[in-house]
């Protein structure tokens, strides 16, 4: 067995130290004091390796901890900017939904004299259009009162009735609708919007609005069933997870420990991409992604190809008894790099550099509108030559000795080695993802929700919550007014349970057409 050498360190006095430099000057070294400065350069050596690798052991956890970049640091002494940045500014009346539109009238009529001139005639021209923001609480309180008639004969009480839309229920489509939106959507737990509706004189428990949503979810599920059935015979697959809470297992962690059963508790997020539709699913339990996916895939038509996943190169997101064409995320790879990039500052910028003309090639791509076969033609012209060459840089260093292989920079040069495959999918298969952004921005929205309200009860509380943050964000992602798309399933619950395929954001608005 080899054992590791054990280092030897000096502790000399200022005199000895002082004698050192001189006999350095006048390169007069004894063959102690040679040995001596080599043990010195050691130890410099070391310090400075342990220094590089806490430096970009805080760079990462910074970024864990929620960095606001990942942009490479380079010098931009001296350089100013004066491109004028887009989406600042003022928003047009297109940019608001209005809600009311009131025409006021000029004192002024149509072909009288001009009080300037008196010459001229006064004519029509297209009215001013000035936007007013008008402040209510999230939910408003109407009063109806219907009016009661009694008979002075036989006392027979005749009340009058009441709009069909109004019905009989306290809570209408519209609030269960944005009670929904609030928590689900926005992250906005119970307790906090029960308190601002207090204060504003329409008292809303907690306990009231969980009632709401869970009413919502049962007009709702089997939009969420159609969703899951749909995005399963989907191509692209963006999976990613995240922990999550649910406070009924978080008490029997103890108890699971002990019967060696898993007590991890996470939340899924898939993407699924179709050919013209997006689909956005969560996935609340004991159930890691791979598990989540796998049975998301025991829907699939096994008629169709096998589809493309993309994730990161953790084991568990991968599914048991499915195959899939596994692409890994590129960003993954550069994040290592950038975050040893100021302890190894030539090596990680290098890299970076290069994956950024990766990504203008991809940039490019976008602006030209390039179809997926016409894309992968561009990458493998242009990215594959830049990748081939990153990979021979990194074996260059790793098998040259020019890093050390445990260290932060040695670990993303092995990495990038280890998941070469995976990170060039992009430049071998058609419509191939580059990386996993869009499962890492959605799987933010669980975050929201984690952070402000912390967690879900009980496992049916998970799957009312996760059935209605699907919804929201699918609908979103297909530019659709979820909170509009909401009242209308509520409002047709019963054609939404017989033929929810005809009811899915994207062409709900068809069947509404055709019943009205």
């Amino acid at each position: 067995m080899r054992t590791k050498q054990k280092k030897e360190f000096i502790d000399l006095t200022i005199e000895q130290v002082s004698t050192l430099i001189q006999s350095v000057k006048n390169n007069n070294l004894t063959a102690e004091q040679q040995k001596i400065i080599l043990i010195l350069i050691e130890q410099i050596v070391d310090i400075k390796k342990t220094a590089d690798e806490r430096k970009a052991a805080l760079s990462k956890a910074k970024r864990l901890l929620g960095s606001s970049t990942e942009k490479s640091k380079k010098d931009t002494t001296n350089t100013k900017s004066t491109d004028k940045k887009n989406g600042h500014g003022r928003n047009g009346i297109d940019d608001y939904k209005i809600s009311r539109t009131y025409d006021h009238e000029h004192e002024l009529k149509i072909g009288t004299l001009c009080d300037l001139c008196g010459k001229g005639k006064l004519s029509k021209m297209a009215p001013k259009q000035i936007i007013r923001l008008v402040g209510q609480p999230a939910i408003i309180a109407e009063l109806h009162r219907p009016e009661r008639l009694r008979c002075s004969g036989c006392g027979a009480i005749f009340t009058a009735k009441l709009p069909e839309e109004v019905g009989d229920e306290k809570n209408t489509v519209s609030a269960n609708a944005l009670v929904a939106i609030y928590r689900y959507g926005m992250g906005l737990p119970h307790y906090r919007l029960a308190a601002m509706q207090k204060a504003a004189g329409v008292p809303l428990p907690a306990s009231t609005q969980y009632e709401m949503s869970e009413m919502l979810w049962t007009k709702v599920v089997p939009i969420y069933k159609e969703l899951i059935k749909q995005a399963a015979n989907y191509s692209i697959f963006h999976t990613d997870d995240t922990t999550g809470k649910i406070l009924s297992l978080m008490k029997d962690k103890e108890k699971r420990k002990a019967k060696g059963e898993r007590v991890g508790i996470f939340t899924t997020g898939i993407v699924a991409k179709g050919d013209e539709h997006t689909i956005n699913l969560f996935f609340t339990g004991k159930k890691h992604a791979g598990e989540n996916f796998a049975d998301l895939l025991d829907l699939r038509n096994t008629d169709l190809e096998i589809p493309i996943q993309m994730g990161d190169a953790a084991t568990r997101n991968i599914p048991k008894n499915h195959a899939t064409n596994l692409a890994l995320c590129l960003v993954h790879a550069r994040r290592n790099f950038f975050d040893c990039s100021d302890s190894f500052f030539d090596e990680a910028t290098h890299v970076i550099d290069q994956i950024a003309v990766i990504y203008k090639n991809e940039k490019i791509i976008k602006n030209k509108a390039l179809n997926p076969e016409e894309r992968l033609t561009y990458h493998i012209q242009h990215s594959k030559p830049l990748m081939e060459k990153l990979y021979k840089y990194a074996k260059n260093k790793i098998e040259n000795k020019e890093v050390e292989p445990n260290s932060a920079i040695g670990s993303a040069f092995k990495y990038f080695i280890k998941h070469w495959k995976g990170l060039t999918k992009f430049c071998n298969t058609v419509g191939a993802p580059i990386d996993n952004n869009i499962a890492e921005r959605f799987i933010k929205k669980a975050l929201l929700h984690r952070k402000n309200s912390l967690f879900y009860k009980t496992e049916d509380g998970a799957k009312v919550g996760d059935a209605i943050m699907s919804i929201i964000q699918t609908t979103i992602s297909a530019g659709v007014d979820p909170f509009e798309y909401l009242i209308t399933l509520q409002k047709n619950s019963k054609p939404v349970a017989n033929n929810p395929q005809l009811w899915l954001p994207w062409n709900y608005t068809k069947m509404l057409k055709s019943i009205s």
